[in-house]
């Protein structure tokens, strides 16, 4: 089967076990590449019975990423795999699908399997998926994701030398001694002041509690990082409003993978970047200084901490035909991109909206290396806002990412569903 691929590791979901039992069995989450299918197994059920022995008697359902290039596959995966109930007596307006190709399956699904099904709104979707499984304790056992190790402590660091180097111009141009107690005397207000003592001393494991948490924070900022990146101010009483679009994400990363580093996908383009070192491609602070000059011959560059990136690609302009870069670099680099360019515009939007809390989820960050260079220019940029008088973000990074949607159109099915049986 050209379109679906079977060979793909699956994930089993624990959930309470009415949840499990919803009839239609499935939930299509159809993207522009990618279809993300929640569903009740056959080898797990059998006409709505348990039959699979995995040590609890709570309900599985089963996590699965399909090509959408052939919905006929994808419908006799279902046929074949999913363990679908008699639906004609609570299907009384149709079951809920979602995603962009969601009406290409709607037809095919109506005709071959003889099912009532109709589109939902992505929007309605995410809603669902982030206060129906992730907030009314559906999934206990899930938990955000960490926020990396190496971003927290890259982040970090670079504030530090940051503040270092804003320390030393103030110290040169007051004839100080250079010591933070006079930083700290000479910002106003003074809780910046005191932030920036706190940044000098506090580790990196306490840090990541206080960027982090398990809880979202009503309203949030969503961030849907997939073949674009949608901004979506999400509210607690299910509301929504348009925050802002950017076209460059998954579908930008790949394009240009394809035709600058000749990676056929997604994973083969991740697998280079994840070799490559985007520092060969990029023109860095540290490639910028110059030694040996006064405070007052100094220019702004010279504030920047050695590990931030001055101009992405730069180091492609000013040297083209060298050697000097492999295409892992180049593909590094090019994720160095795709990452600021949405890490910019999260912090700009969450300020803009003045929410406390952004969550991201979408098939893009189901990359460890993506949520990682995601996270440095995200952490980074967070650290720098209390100094200019602006709050501090708490970021959540959901686990499965990609399947907001599918979770949330399940638990509208099952809503539905649970809504019918009471009639």
């Amino acid at each position: 089967m050209a379109g679906v691929d079977l060979g793909t590791e699956e994930v089993l979901l624990r959930v309470p076990k009415d949840v499990a039992l919803v009839p239609l069995g499935f939930a299509i989450d159809s993207g522009g590449s990618v279809t993300k299918l929640l569903y009740r197994s056959k080898e797990d059920y059998e006409n709505g019975i348990r039959i699979a022995n995995v040590g609890h008697d709570d309900g599985i359902l089963r996590l699965r990423h399909l090509a959408t290039e052939d919905c006929d596959e994808i419908v006799k995966f279902l046929q074949d795999h999913c363990d679908m109930l008699e639906t004609a007596k609570t299907e009384s307006e149709g079951w809920f699908l979602t995603g962009l190709k969601a009406r290409l399956f709607r037809k095919k699904m109506e005709d071959t399997m003889k099912i009532k099904v109709k589109t939902l709104s992505e929007m309605v979707a995410i809603s669902s998926g982030l206060k129906g499984f992730y907030s009314a304790a559906l999934l206990p056992e899930l938990r955000p994701l960490s926020l990396s190790e190496e971003a927290v402590e890259h982040a970090l660091g670079s504030t530090r030398d940051f503040l270092r180097m804003m320390n030393s111009a103030a110290a040169a141009q007051t004839g100080g001694d250079g010591s933070f107690d006079e930083l700290k005397d000479r910002i106003d207000p003074v809780a910046v002041g005191q932030y920036v003592m706190k940044l000098m001393s506090t580790d990196a494991p306490t840090l990541t509690r206080e960027l982090s948490d398990d809880v979202i924070e009503w309203p949030c900022l969503n961030v849907i990082c997939g073949s674009a990146a949608g901004m979506i101010v999400m509210k607690d009483s299910g509301g929504f409003e348009i925050g802002s679009f950017l076209p460059i994400a998954g579908k930008t990363f790949v394009g240009f993978g394809r035709l600058l580093c000749g990676a056929k996908d997604f994973a083969e383009l991740v697998e280079m970047a994840a070799r490559g070192d985007s520092r060969k491609v990029d023109v860095m602070a540290s490639d910028m200084k110059v030694t040996g000059v006064t405070a007052e011959e100094a220019d702004w560059y010279s504030s920047l901490p050695d590990s931030l990136v001055a101009y992405s690609m730069g180091k492609l302009a000013e040297n083209a035909a060298s050697e000097s870069f492999s295409k892992d670099d180049l593909a590094a680099g090019l994720l160095n991109v795709i990452c600021c360019a949405i890490a910019k515009m999260a912090v700009a939007v969450a300020r803009q909206t003045k929410v406390k809390c952004v969550v991201f989820d979408g098939s893009l960050v189901n990359s460890a290396l993506v949520r990682c260079t995601l996270q440095k220019w995200l952490l980074f940029d967070s650290l720098i806002q209390p100094l200019i008088g602006e709050q501090s973000l708490k970021w959540i990074f959901l686990p499965y990412p990609g399947f907001i949607c599918a979770f949330g159109t399940w638990y509208q099915n099952w809503e539905m569903y649970k809504g019918q049986a009471e009639k």
